[in-house]
């Protein structure tokens, strides 16, 4: 009788909202349901079940938990209690592990990092929770399907929006949530579309296939803004903004074929993280100020990007453990690495690529890769396989038809390098052209390399230099190249765009049919005659389209010719025409939105009056 009255008076406090302080509340087992531990009534059966009500629990420094339940088979409620100061990082107002059949309903957490978390359970629910926090709220962890079977309501909110926890559901489409959390697990066939995070949780998907995520805004969410597991097929498509994730932008984990497109993703701890995915695919998707762009591991199969944009990234894209990862056409700006391949990674391609103004254009630790038409500019070193103190072999890799320009050095060997492969690439303007260490392979079919300022002779006319070219550590290109005029292509981004004619006309009627490159994707009109050296720029015009007419404004950084620039209306009215200065931080635009502009060497259009009409591209 004495514990039934005290029982009764501790739900009597909880109903007048009058709740007691008591410390946290641990239970690792069904034998921890007890009065001690904050239960106040109730059998833990399903129509008697353990309730903890009532309290205010303050969390003390150094304690992870205000409220933890595990490895429990009792049915239990969790209802109106506080959890105020949870502040360890990787702890929770109210964590519950391993348990079947709760409830956690109108409760409140303040003060806290993270809220709930709820790990490899089944069958819980949650209704009316008020979760202000500054990490995390909600958070549903689990190895299977079964993990993230819960009934989660949209009356529980995240620092003021609702959460939107959708399980099993199919063939349907979800459009503007402004969320605090959204999860869909055990999905198929589900498009979500406009959902909007702020300073709240991200979205997850967990255990479904081909859902599809698009027009996304995300912004300063606490977690990743996007988590994609165990989630085959999965896009992300179309979201001009994931910016400042407190951890990725976007986490694909154990997800195949899971495809990124057409995104915004800038300031996030990495902006898209790969684990033991294969066949991922992230594509015309703008990187920017942030440590790493690209992060590859896992052993990941067959990982591509492609034409996206980097800009102050640290490391561009990151390859850790990988088998046959494609880098091709992408455009990186300013950062220390532009592409960095692990020593856990082979057969990797590095092609097509422009980097200026990194550190290192390409690190290869990896084997059996391919390292081809790239286009670096302003680097330390253009490409290096670092010294790796016996902990990776670069063996029996191919670096060919490479552009590195007006770079300190152009090659670095370490001395674990072995067999590669090393010819026809253009060593311009550099104050070093080469570093060997290793043991490697300079021209292997008899013709070398490139060198700017190779002052050999050539008395029978072979195209190859008599004098060998001589490197630090010991290395020797026996074969140097007299002409640049191998390369099939051009280098870098240029050698991918689309080539078109511009047809041009002036006030007198004079008509000029121009070939252009063809500029009309993001990372294209990124880089447009960055990095060229001026004597492949000077047959060059490029013609930059836009989806809608803009104002942006353009540059000459690491631009080393002047240009002439020409803005064009929708129906090819002439907006304007400017001169820019080579290697200049000024900046260059019309008066009026327009939808293209010309880029030219000056002096290319002399024989047209300076007010120009663009009648159309053939």
């Amino acid at each position: 009788m004495r514990r039934a009255i005290s029982l009764g008076a501790l739900l009597f406090v909880a109903v007048l909202g009058l709740a007691q302080e008591r410390g946290p509340i641990i239970i690792r087992s069904d034998l921890d349901f007890t009065q001690e531990n904050g239960v106040v009534s109730g059998t833990g059966n399903a129509d008697d079940p353990f309730l903890i009500a009532g309290w205010t629990i303050r969390v003390p420094s150094g304690t992870a938990y205000g409220i933890y339940i595990e490895n429990t088979t009792k049915s239990f409620i969790i209802r109106g209690c506080t959890v105020l100061g949870a502040q360890d990082s990787q702890g929770a107002a109210i964590a519950v592990v391993n348990v079947r059949g709760g409830v956690i309903e109108d409760c409140l957490v303040r003060d806290s990092i993270n809220g709930v978390i709820i790990q490899s359970s089944q069958n819980l629910v949650m209704r009316d929770n008020f979760l202000a926090v500054s990490g995390v709220g909600l958070q549903v962890l689990g190895t299977s399907v079964q993990h993230y079977d819960h009934v989660i309501e949209p009356t529980n909110s995240v620092n003021g929006k609702p959460v939107y926890y959708l399980y099993g559901v199919t063939d349907m489409s979800i459009a503007d949530l402004d969320a605090g959390h959204i999860t869909l697990a055990g999905a198929r066939n589900v498009t979500l579309r406009g959902a909007k995070i702020d300073q709240t949780d991200g979205i997850t998907v967990a255990f479904s296939e081909q859902v599809r995520l698009e027009n996304l805004d995300i912004s300063r969410p606490r977690g990743n803004g996007v988590t994609i597991l165990s989630s085959p097929h999965t896009q992300v498509r179309d979201s001009p903004r994931i910016a400042n994730s407190k951890n990725a932008g976007i986490a694909v984990i154990l997800s195949d074929y899971v495809r990124i497109e057409n995104c915004g993703i800038y300031a996030n701890l990495t902006g898209v993280y790969v684990n033991a995915s294969d066949h991922f695919v992230v594509e015309n998707t703008a990187f920017a100020a942030g440590p790493i762009g690209v992060h590859i591991t896992g052993a990941s199969r067959e990982p591509v990007v492609r034409k996206n944009l980097f800009y102050q990234s640290s490391y561009g894209v990151k390859v850790e453990s990988a088998l046959g990862p494609v880098v091709e056409a992408c455009a990186f700006w300013q950062g220390d690495i532009a592409v960095f391949i692990d020593g856990q990674t082979r057969y990797a391609r590095v092609s097509r690529n422009s980097m200026v103004s990194y550190g290192y254009g390409v690190s290869n630790f990896g084997s059996d890769g391919i390292i081809e038409l790239n286009h670096i500019t302003r680097a330390n070193i253009g490409i290096i396989f670092e010294e790796a103190y016996q902990e990776a072999f670069p063996t029996g890799n191919i670096v060919r038809y490479n552009l590195i320009y007006r770079s300190y050095d152009g090659f670095y060997f370490g001395r674990e390098s072995r067999d590669t492969q090393i010819y026809e690439n253009l060593v311009w303007s550099c104050q070093r052209w080469a570093r060997d260490f290793g043991q490697n392979l300079w021209a292997p079919q008899g013709r070398g390399n490139w060198y700017s300022n190779y002052q050999g002779t050539d008395t029978n006319g072979d195209g190859v230099g008599d004098s060998p070219v001589s490197f630090a550590g010991g290395g020797r290109d026996p074969s140097p190249l007299m002409s640049r005029e191998f390369l099939p292509s051009l280098p870098g981004v240029l050698g991918t765009m689309e080539r078109r004619i511009a047809v041009l006309t002036d006030a007198t009627g004079q008509i000029l049919r121009l070939p252009v490159l063809l500029a009309d994707e993001a990372h294209e009109r990124f880089m447009g005659f960055m990095g060229v050296p001026p004597e492949l720029a000077t047959d060059l015009a490029i013609m930059f389209v836009f989806d809608t007419p803009t104002v942006s404004q353009f540059h000459m950084q690491n631009v080393f010719l002047p240009l002439e620039i020409l803005f064009f209306s929708a129906d090819g009215s002439f907006l304007g025409r400017n001169r820019m200065s080579p290697d200049t931080q000024d900046r260059y635009g019309a008066a009026s939105p327009f939808l293209s502009a010309l880029e030219v060497p000056e002096g290319k259009l002399s024989s047209l009056g300076r007010e120009v009409r663009l009648l159309g591209l053939e």
